[in-house]
């Protein structure tokens, strides 16, 4: 059965996907253009990796874990607070907002980037001026990848001489970070503890650019932050947005192929589902925009892709990088307060080579964790009526991949069995360096790659779209262009991973749909919003 929504079109936008970056684009585009937005969602909720979900009263995000730059009157607070209308409050997290935990060595990260970097000079301080050097270099190669950013929506004179700018800071940006690191430090330790948060966005040293690693690191100088009552509410107040400039936010639809009408993106053609019935539906709209990803976008969603032979393997190659993790989400008896805990984020690392441990993921499933990172919504969130903590850990999609053909929540014993090995593997970990936490534990739930790729679409239930290796730099895979007329892109893969980097996404893309003073256009609405 089909139903037709032809004719004159309704929307003036079809949004394939309600991530952060889905949702910063409709935002935008409604607020300063009046644009009727159409996004299609094949959740059954709307936000992507922000959204929540509760279980016994419990609550837990699913992708917000904390976020940097978001002290009042900083570039990314304002345009969050734009783009949801200032409905969603934001918590400092504690002064010391993470730790590093090592075999015989743990690391607590203040936010204030120069009392972090003279912290680090008084335990390494044959190495003070390398690591004084490392946060000039952090800053100038994130201002590169801004520019690089900036460069994707300029007119191709304008982008050629933006990225001529720091021919130095691009040649550093496009090393892997452990390529940078060996270069300029002697100390495997402190080589580590500087490349941490690598899950942060996905890749190990040896396969990340450092582009991607200076971005990240830069982002959190300043600490983090977490919303009020959970990530929830930024879907929340931007589906009202959309709605009054005459949009629609539909759940249950997902996209199966990207209409096309004399090579140009005109409508999307979806699958509704009610109840257990699937009806495939059409809607049509003038531009269409995707927050499903690069890969498939391009190749899966396309009844033929645009891209060549060699350029479409490397982006499946690519693509087949995405980064999987498990996430055990747990209900506790009581605060983990009771612990010492304060609502700063832990990192636990069996070795100092994050490489050899990234290569030991799946040991997960022979009931071994090597590393993984705990934190707790109920202390970063002082509306959370109950006590939460989440433990993350990287693991391969393959891991799980025999049970990918049955149906959520009813994949069967085998993988309940499997699952239940991981959760104690990890609750292992965290109880060897905090004793009496397992004894906190009233309710445990994890989440695998399947998960995500059940109400995502993910690509091996990826969490970071594709990722950040230097040859992603290197082919130009950044920006909301298309080789498809009418076709963009937003989110990560329009700029860079995470939940920021989701939300520039959305900002690249809307003023890139905007026109030439697209981007001046948005920020003088931002600042007006601001005042």
């Amino acid at each position: 059965m089909s139903d037709r929504h032809g004719g004159s079109p309704t929307y003036d936008v079809i949004v394939i996907g309600s991530g952060m970056g889905a949702l910063a684009f409709a935002s935008i585009v409604a607020q300063v253009a009046g644009r009727r937005v159409l996004v299609l969602e094949r959740h059954f909720k709307v936000g992507g990796l922000t959204h929540t979900f509760s279980r016994r009263g419990f609550t837990w995000d699913v992708g917000l874990h904390y976020v940097g730059d978001m002290e009042p009157g900083s570039t990314v607070r304002q345009l969050f607070d734009f783009i949801t209308r200032g409905r969603v409050r934001w918590r400092k997290m504690p002064r010391l907002f993470e730790t590093f935990v090592y075999p015989g060595l743990s690391v607590r990260v203040p936010d204030e980037p120069r009392a972090f970097q003279e912290a680090l000079i008084e335990l390494f301080p044959d190495e003070a001026r390398s690591i004084r050097r490392y946060f000039d270099d952090v800053r100038r190669v994130a201002g590169w990848y801004q520019r690089e950013m900036a460069a994707t929506i300029l007119p191709r004179p304008l982008a050629v001489v933006m990225r001529g700018l720091d021919r130095t800071a691009r040649a550093m940006a496009l090393q892997t970070t452990k390529a940078y690191l060996d270069a300029r430090f002697r100390d495997p330790k402190l080589k580590a503890v500087l490349a941490s948060q690598w899950a942060d966005y996905g890749l190990p040293p040896s396969q990340s650019a450092f582009a991607i690693h200076a971005l990240v690191v830069r982002h959190y100088l300043g600490g983090g932050y977490y919303p009020e009552g959970g990530s929830g509410g930024i879907a929340e107040a931007v589906v009202s947005i959309i709605q009054e400039a005459g949009g629609d936010v539909l759940v249950n639809h997902e996209v199966t192929e990207i209409l096309l009408k004399d090579g140009a993106a005109c409508g999307v053609r979806a699958l509704r589902r009610r109840g257990g019935t699937a009806t495939e539906v059409e809607f049509y709209a003038p531009v269409v925009v995707s927050d499903a990803g690069a890969y498939t976008t391009l190749v899966r969603l396309l009844p033929n892709s645009p891209l060549g032979q060699e350029e479409r393997a490397a982006l499946e190659r690519a693509a087949g990088q995405g980064f999987g993790v498990v996430t055990l989400y747990l209900g506790l008896r009581e605060s983990p307060a009771t612990l010492g805990f304060r609502g700063e984020n832990h990192w636990l690392f069996d070795g100092f080579d994050h490489d050899t441990l990234f290569a030991r993921r799946n040991e997960l499933a022979q009931g071994r964790a090597v590393m993984a990172y705990l934190s707790f919504p109920s202390l970063k969130d002082p509306l959370a009526d109950k006590s939460t903590a989440e433990i993350i850990a990287p693991v391969d999609y393959e891991v799980f991949a025999p049970w990918r053909s049955r149906p959520w929540r009813r994949r069967g014993a085998d993988y309940e069995a499997l699952k239940e090995t991981i959760s104690e593997a990890l609750l292992e970990l965290v109880e060897r360096h905090y004793p009496g936490f397992r004894d906190l534990v009233a309710y445990r739930e994890l989440s695998t790659p399947l998960t995500v790729q059940h109400f995502t679409g993910a690509l091996r239930g990826g969490i970071y779209g594709l990722p950040a290796t230097p040859e992603r730099f290197r082919r130009g895979w950044l920006g909301p262009r298309t080789p498809v007329p009418n076709l963009l892109l937003t989110g990560s893969d329009a700029a860079a991973p995470g939940i920021v980097g989701a939300m520039m996404g959305g900002v690249m893309t809307a003023s890139y749909l905007l026109g030439p003073r697209g981007f001046p256009r948005i920020m003088a609405a931002v600042k007006a919003y601001a005042a």
